[in-house]
């Protein structure tokens, strides 16, 4: 598993991806930061749960929840971009190239679900330090205090805060290597991402207000947003385990049984 992680590794550092992903960090720092501190209102105005205050922002965890916050937006495209680096490996055949070096299938799929990890992990620390980096020369212009992010107890809420974002990640990343080991069609897998955890799961929500409670879209939103008036992040985290799990289960059984043609 741990060659299999290298070369995935290998696959992903490369110049060309670096400077696409360096651009990407760049903008999401400083978009991300302006939109959220620009649209922060007083507690004493707006409705609980939705989205942070010019108090929430003033705590010593301020900087950092910008940046959990925009990436709260982004789900959709986190989910997109999994599915993708999956199904391609089937689309262009090089899944049976990496059989003949891996046999062992359980871990050629493990091995390469956790290359991507790793490479995410790192993006995302270089993004949360970005994005505070680029809350805390905005934040003056919105009269919100910073004084409190450079602590130990910010220090501790950017770390907890990487951590929910990196546990978000990670449930995007499974249910996408899922939905593209059962579909194994570029087209069909990005079809399938784009339309369930786009449109359908929003307006099954307005629809029907228990979706809130059960879709795994709508429950990974509630959880990185540390909980919604419709679900609590501890309960939707509780959810999302039992949704990942059974999720990797189906995906190892049908990638360990089923014949790759392509």
């Amino acid at each position: 598993m741990i060659r299999v992680l290298r070369a995935e590794l290998v696959k992903v550092v490369r110049r060309r991806v670096l400077m696409i992903t360096a651009a990407a960090v760049v903008v999401f720092a400083i978009g991300g930061a302006a939109i959220v501190l620009t649209t922060a209102e007083p507690a004493a105005t707006v409705t609980p749960g939705r989205g942070p205050t010019v108090e929430d922002l003033a705590q010593a965890g301020g900087g950092t929840q910008v940046f959990l916050t925009t990436a709260s937006f982004t789900g959709f495209f986190v989910f997109v971009i999994f599915v993708g680096a999956f199904a391609i490996e089937f689309g262009r055949g090089t899944i049976r190239t990496m059989l003949l070096r891996q046999p062992r299938r359980l871990r050629l799929l493990a091995g390469k679900m956790s290359g991507l990890l790793v490479f995410a992990a790192g993006v995302l620390a270089v993004t949360e330090a970005a994005t505070w980096v680029a809350a805390r020369l905005i934040a003056p212009s919105q009269d919100i205090a910073t004084d409190g992010w450079v602590s130990l107890a910010g220090l501790g809420d950017g770390i907890v805060d990487f951590g929910a974002v990196l546990l978000w990640v990670t449930g995007y990343a499974v249910l996408g290597m899922t939905i593209a080991v059962l579909v194994r069609s570029v087209p069909v897998a990005f079809a399938i991402g784009i339309a369930w955890a786009g449109p359908i799961e929003h307006l099954l929500q307005d629809a029907w207000g228990s979706a809130s409670s059960l879709f795994p879209g709508l429950l990974l939103e509630a959880f990185v947003a540390g909980g919604t008036p419709e679900v609590t992040a501890s309960r939707a985290a509780l959810t999302l385990v039992l949704y990942v799990g059974a999720a990797a289960v189906i995906a190892g059984m049908s990638f360990a049984r089923r014949d790759v043609t392509a």
